[in-house]
């Protein structure tokens, strides 16, 4: 009966060498991402990755990050990471797995990394069948919607909505370029278009990002690594972070000066982006999720792109899920009462 066998830490190379062999792998899988968010963070973050093995000599890699609070006490996981932004999980692997591997697989990371948010990764054929069976865990629909650049440029630009291609249009007739970010300077210009994007979001921000996280993006000198910024009579008005693994394109952080959004340059950038990836012969742009934001849905579902599913699995201790169905009862009992 097939079982898993052992549990050790990974080293730099095998995460390294299965990440860079993973056919389903995306940046945010590599030790790279990990190590970022370890600086960013001074180490409150760190890479905490696993060598599963079965009993059939099969391998995978969980690529997890870990997150610290009071000393250590209380510790979150992400697959990937970091904890409270969570991207495409899942494992890596150079070896087949099967339904048995994947049951196996799931009810050992569910039971071993509490506190864990995993969301699944849309080009892992093995994600349709993770299936969740503990009280301590949910799965939330997801959608990532994502662009498939080997049909080429023609049929990629017909599937677009007629608005999405009247935007472009207006791009193009108002003469914005798009260029590569190359030197610092250009970070941090698009580091003010990313604060003026989050003041216009206001309370819908979940999050905010600091200088430090785009200052060691830039310094790590990598081409998976790119920032593209649109320009406007020589004034940048938007721009978006993409990470490029695997031939494929995700796009990561996308800004614009709310002054200039009457021009569209969102629906250029993008347009541009998947240009460049269909010459660059990259399979997929991923346009990435919607966030439950009926504004980000509509503006990427003009794109004419696949839906593919990456549910986002959420674990808890146990203490922790009774006191958030504590709270959701109380809640729950005052709105009756009103």
């Amino acid at each position: 009966m097939l079982q898993i066998v052992s549990v050790r830490d990974a080293t730099n190379d095998e995460w390294d060498e299965v990440w860079r062999c993973s056919e389903y792998g995306t940046y945010f899988h590599s030790r790279e991402w990990a190590e970022i968010w370890q600086l960013y963070t001074d180490g409150n973050m760190s890479p905490y990755p696993k060598i599963i093995t079965f009993s059939d000599d099969r391998e995978v890699v969980l690529p997890i990050i870990r997150q610290c609070y009071y000393n250590g006490i209380i510790k979150r996981y992400a697959l990937t990471g970091p904890p409270f932004m969570t991207k495409y999980g899942n494992w890596l692997n150079k070896d087949s797995l099967n339904k048995q591997h994947i049951t196996l697989l799931v009810s050992f990371i569910i039971k071993r990394y509490k506190n864990l948010k995993w969301q699944l990764n849309p080009y892992d054929e093995n994600s349709k069948n993770i299936a969740v069976n503990s009280k301590y865990a949910k799965r939330v629909p997801q959608i990532s919607y994502i662009i498939d650049l080997s049909k080429g440029e023609e049929t990629v630009y017909a599937n677009m909505k007629q608005s999405c291609r009247n935007h472009i249009k207006q791009g193009i007739n108002n003469n914005l370029t798009v260029t590569e970010g190359i030197d610092i300077n250009h970070w941090k210009i698009y580091y003010e278009i990313y604060r003026d994007t989050v003041k216009r979001w206001g309370a819908k921000a979940r999050f905010v990002l600091g200088w430090r996280l785009f200052e060691i993006l830039f310094h790590k000198n990598n081409p998976n690594i790119k920032l593209w910024l649109v320009w406007y009579k020589n004034i940048a008005i938007a721009g978006s972070i993409n990470f490029y693994s695997q031939r494929k394109i995700i796009g990561w952080n996308m800004a614009s000066l709310t002054d200039y959004r009457k021009l569209r340059p969102n629906h250029f950038l993008e347009y541009m982006m998947i240009k460049h990836g269909i010459e660059k012969n990259y399979n997929w742009y991923d346009l990435g999720i919607d966030a439950g934001i009926k504004g980000l849905e509509n503006f990427k579902r003009s794109f004419g792109p696949e839906k593919k599913m990456c549910d986002t699995i959420i674990a808890w201790q146990p203490i922790v899920y009774y006191l958030i169905q504590a709270k959701n009862y109380i809640r729950n009992e005052k709105d009756h009462a009103l």
